[in-house]
């Protein structure tokens, strides 16, 4: 996963700004917030990313950004 992650910042532009979308997200806001501090259920945030067991949750709104 954490390789993943860094390639993926990589080779991505602007990858990082989706960790800034999580907060609003109208899917992932509520259960970003809450898992804070700890995980929530099969949610968990890793470098301030959101994942849903070992897939990375993606706010909608970040593909209209990249």
């Amino acid at each position: 996963m954490y390789v993943l992650l860094n390639t993926l910042n990589t080779k991505l532009l602007r990858f990082e700004y989706i960790k800034e979308l999580y907060p609003d997200d109208n899917d992932f806001g509520t259960i970003y917030v809450e898992c804070r501090v700890l995980a929530n259920d099969k949610f968990f945030r890793h470098d301030g990313f959101l994942f849903k067991e070992n897939r990375l949750c993606v706010p909608n709104y970040s593909m209209n950004c990249l």
